[in-house]
């Protein structure tokens, strides 16, 4: 019997603090977050900046795919 899994991933989009974000991408360290932002225009220059937009959240989630979903290669 063959079982399968479907599970949906809810994200809803709006405005996080940089730790929502990165806690939601699976507690990873910081210092990688702030690595991740800086390779992302959008939001290289946040500097100090606790808050990332809805703009800068959407580029995010272009290059690093929505938290929560894996890709199995």
């Amino acid at each position: 019997m063959e079982t399968t899994e479907n599970t949906t991933v809810k994200f809803v989009m709006k405005a996080y603090t940089k730790k929502e974000l990165r806690l939601l991408y699976g507690n990873i360290p910081e210092s990688t977050f702030r690595r991740w932002l800086k390779q992302i225009p959008e939001t290289a220059n946040t500097g100090k900046k606790n808050w990332l937009d809805i703009h800068q959240v959407a580029a995010i989630l272009k290059v690093r795919g929505v938290p929560g979903e894996r890709e199995f290669k």
